[in-house]
């Protein structure tokens, strides 16, 4: 399927291609940093491999996450207005369950990179570290359950 947009020929399976590739390399990364993390914090005996693995997941961050953010939300507007679903509430609440994960993401960057600055300054998991690591935790529960509602969504199209 071939789409005229502002008279250049777009291709609309390419952008649809690249907009699942970057949800997927995003929700895949999220979840999986989340898991190792978190599993290493709760399992590990040595400060050492917290320190890598914490550093590991603030790099993937860096270099997959987000540039998949970005990715996603350009890909996803440019889709919706080619298959004229823009302004609908459809797209709207598409893009406010969007925001919604982009701020809680981003509130787990800060989290993560105050983390390695404990560790790294402490060099132990003082009480501050747990609690961190607590909200972070509980930060990742709404924020994977709304990246994979975001999923349905694009898949289904629901509220149209």
């Amino acid at each position: 399927m071939v789409i005229r947009f502002k008279n250049e020929i777009m291709n609309y399976p390419f952008f649809k291609l690249i907009h699942i590739l970057s949800a997927t390399l995003m929700i895949g990364t999220g979840f999986g940093s989340a898991f190792y993390l978190y599993f290493t914090y709760k399992t590990s005996n040595s400060i050492e491999t917290l320190k890598h693995v914490l550093k590991l997941v603030i790099f993937a961050d860096k270099i997959f996450t987000t540039p998949s953010v970005i990715i996603q939300l350009i890909t996803g507007v440019v889709l919706s207005y080619m298959i004229g679903y823009q302004y609908t509430r459809w797209f709207w609440i598409v893009l406010s369950i969007s925001f919604v994960v982009f701020v809680l993401w981003i509130r787990t960057v800060f989290i993560q990179n105050k983390l390695s600055e404990i560790i790294e300054e402490k060099n132990e998991i003082t009480p501050e570290f747990h609690k961190l690591m607590n909200f972070w935790f509980y930060l990742g529960i709404p924020s994977f359950a709304a990246s994979l509602y975001l999923y349905y969504l694009m898949v289904y199209k629901a509220f149209l």
